[in-house]
């Protein structure tokens, strides 16, 4: 079912960021449109879909887009992630369950957010559970503002949160706002 916050979200980080970026929308947020791009040269790349965690097969986790082509499945699983080649200072993932998986041994927590920093990423922010869209738009447009004041990633989301919690105050559960994590390249 579509994220109905996702056109908000992502044209309030554009904006923040300068309003020079790619925005992938609707039918265009497809999985060959996706790869087409020269993902390589990103320096931020915000992903705000629907995602979907693997416990059990880790490398099946997956951003669900449109497929966009016979060749493509709509699912840009971590199998495919890891193969990218990736220069990107953050990769957001702006959907649910991007930060859990299987710990496995001495490699760690096996993730989508693993497979982008193997890709190249530098951080990643990612989710720990099924985050709410309308919060997480909101979360959004703060973090990218304290991060084009030029604050650090881990920084920009603290402080996001934090006025997460000031802004509504009672109502603020940490469900809404506590579910992000920003995970760096050892």
């Amino acid at each position: 079912k579509p994220l109905r916050f996702s056109r908000e979200e992502v044209t309030e980080a554009d904006s923040a960021l300068g309003g020079q970026g790619v925005i992938l929308q609707g039918a265009d947020a497809s999985e060959a449109a996706l790869k087409a791009q020269p993902l390589s040269t990103f320096r931020v790349i915000h992903l705000a879909a629907h995602g979907l965690g693997d416990e059990m097969e880790p490398d099946r986790a997956a951003i669900v887009l449109a497929a966009g082509s016979a060749a493509e499945d709509g699912l840009w699983q971590a199998r495919e992630i890891r193969h990218t080649r990736l220069h990107a200072d953050t990769v957001v993932l702006s959907a649910c369950e991007t930060g859990t998986g299987r710990l496995q041994g001495e490699e760690g927590i096996m993730n989508l957010a693993r497979a982008f920093l193997t890709a190249g990423a530098k951080s990643v922010v990612a989710s720990l559970w099924d985050v709410d869209d309308r919060s997480t738009a909101t979360l959004m447009e703060s973090f990218y503002a304290n991060l084009a004041k030029g604050a650090s990633v881990r920084d920009a989301l603290r402080s996001s949160q934090l006025d997460f919690i000031q802004t509504y105050g009672d109502k603020a559960n940490p469900y809404l706002w506590a579910g992000y994590e920003v995970i760096d390249r050892k």
